[in-house]
């Protein structure tokens, strides 16, 4: 809607302009405000800021038309005006021209050139308008952009993070205060000193790029040696954009340094706990083989012993033999003999024999055994065996141990069991079982503790299941059995179960573990059950567990099949 005061001091011409433009009125097109005088026009003018155009006569009592015009820059600087008058010489239209006027109209109104005259004055206000807005939403943008390029700025100033900008040439533009403290050399520095240096990993990644439409975020690290020495690793990332109408890339910088430092200590830790890890297998690997070969060690002294007694016998029987065999040949030879003496030497001969030949079936065995234990190695080849003979030979290699001889062993064992596996391997877990229940089942025991509450009375004993030690002291006398059983077709349940004072319950669930024992000051390592468990489970393809009550007894059982896999 255009917005026009009518300045004339004749009332008519109200009356005559509102009775022209009373459809444009009517519409909404137009709206006409009037006054009588310059003065009036300017208080009107004044309350009403949005006045398009003033439509005002020249001569007027007071306040004339042309000094209105004087005035009118002061109110509203918009604002156009058309001046009407009677006086249509040049003088008057040069004078009102000359004062600001938009336009002049001659009285009479011509009413159709004053409509045109209206249109074309309100287009010109709107187009003044136009251009003073857009001119000013300019100015405004140009104030945003700068206060947010300040802002960013500031920003950039303040991040963490290293923000530089590169021309396509390798031209610094920008670099904010993080990139000085990365590089440790002053902004004008960076110029000359690191600039050339980031543009090369710039170009370096353009080359790298398998395509044009690859994107050039993605990070990679880089290191640069500052002049102090001091060795700074970064993460750059790089992105392409347009920097004041110039084609640029916008290099960001994460210092990496304290990361890469604490990695490089993670490394050397890591090798270092893992050098550890395989000094401390080694050693428990040799100490694994330590305990097996002390064990393997008694084992050899004690049947080598028990090895002397039946040669002993057999060698005195044979000397003795010998000794009657020259008395008969020479009785003989002399024609002295009678059959009294022939009788003598036969039933010395024969008794003799009978003696030689059981002490060194005896020996046979004990040698059978302690050929057993020593070529029982893990790692020796897989065969098929009787499992009832096999057993035997164990339990008789086992027995003349110096622990086992106070003790019961028993073997209940079916005839018939065939195992397809690892004898070594077997013979190391059986003898690991055996000496532990002999070393820990059972214990001597001062002899004011003659009984405690009658726990590990023997059967074999007295009638406190105690033997009178020659210090005083009592040994508690024990049963050990090695026990077999078929689970099914394909299965064996194989136990070693002792009556002795069981294992503590607190250290029950890490009786697998390396170095879990219950006489670590005794010389224990606590590695046998952990060697066991190793072989079992893994080479033997089989499952071993323990029950085990205080003061009522252990049972290891182990589930054997049949064919190892």
């Amino acid at each position: 809607m255009g917005k026009i005061l009518v300045v004339d001091d004749e009332r008519d011409v109200q009356t005559l302009i509102m009775q022209r433009f009373r459809r444009a009125v009517r519409a909404g097109e137009l709206e006409f405000l009037f006054a009588h005088d310059g003065k009036e026009a300017l208080e009107t003018l004044r309350s009403r800021p949005d006045i398009d155009m003033v439509l005002s006569d020249i001569n007027m009592p007071g306040m004339d038309g042309l000094t209105l015009l004087d005035h009118l820059p002061q109110v509203n600087a918009d604002i156009r005006a058309v001046m009407v008058s009677a006086y249509g010489d040049l003088g008057n239209v040069r004078a009102a021209m000359n004062r600001g006027a938009f336009d002049f109209i001659i009285k009479p109104i011509d009413f159709a050139d004053l409509e045109a005259t209206i249109h074309k004055t309100l287009e010109a206000c709107r187009s003044v308008r136009r251009l003073r807005d857009a001119l000013q939403e300019t100015r405004t943008a140009e104030a945003a952009s700068r206060a947010q390029a300040a802002r960013l700025r500031r920003v950039l100033d303040g991040s963490p993070i290293g923000v530089t900008i590169i021309t396509e040439s390798g031209e610094l533009l920008y670099c904010n205060q993080r990139c000085t403290d990365l590089f440790g050399v002053p902004a004008e520095t960076l110029q000359l000193h690191c600039a050339p240096t980031l543009f090369r990993h710039v170009q370096d990644r353009l080359t790298a790029r398998p395509s044009e439409t690859e994107a050039l975020s993605a990070s990679e690290e880089i290191h640069y040696v500052r002049e102090d020495g001091r060795t700074v690793w970064m993460a750059m990332s790089v992105d392409r954009t347009n920097y004041e109408s110039k084609p640029v890339f916008i290099v960001w910088l994460y210092d990496i340094t304290e990361r890469k430092v604490q990695a490089e200590a993670l490394r050397r830790a890591k090798d270092s706990a893992e050098q550890a890890l395989a000094d401390l297998e080694r050693m428990q690997s040799d100490l694994i083989r330590a305990e097996k070969m002390a064990v393997i060690g008694q084992l050899i002294a004690a049947v080598a012993h028990e090895i002397n007694t039946p040669v002993g016998i057999a060698l005195t029987a044979a000397t003795h033999l010998q000794t009657a065999s020259e008395a008969i040949i020479l009785t003989f030879n002399g024609g002295q003999l009678r059959k009294s003496d022939f009788q003598e030497y036969i039933g010395t001969a024969s008794e003799v024999s009978t003696l030689l030949v059981a002490n060194i079936e005896r020996a046979a065995a004990l040698i059978q055994s302690l050929k057993l234990v020593t070529e029982g190695k893990a790692n020796s080849p897989r065969s098929r065996f009787d499992l009832r003979d096999y057993l035997a030979d164990i339990v008789l290699a086992v027995q003349v141990q110096p622990a086992a001889s106070r003790h019961q062993l028993v073997l209940d064992c079916p005839d018939g069991i065939a195992l397809d596996t690892y004898p070594g391997a077997l013979t190391e877990v059986l003898l690991a079982l055996l000496t532990n229940a002999f070393a820990h089942a059972f214990e001597t025991e001062p002899a004011a503790a003659a009984v405690v509450e009658g726990v590990g009375a023997m059967a074999a004993g007295g009638t406190d299941g105690l033997e009178e030690g020659p210090d005083g002291s009592r040994n508690r006398r024990g049963r050990v059995t090695v026990s077999v059983r078929l689970l099914d077709n394909d299965r064996i349940e194989l136990g070693v179960s002792d009556n002795g004072r069981g294992i503590p319950v607190d250290i029950q669930p890490r009786l697998f573990q390396p170095f879990a024992t219950t006489r670590r000051g005794s010389g224990s390592m606590g590695l046998g059950l952990y060697a066991a468990f190793n072989l079992v489970t893994g080479k033997l393809g089989g499952e071993i567990d323990i029950d085990s009550v205080v003061g009522r007894g252990t049972t290891v059982i182990l589930r054997l099949p049949l064919d190892a896999p």
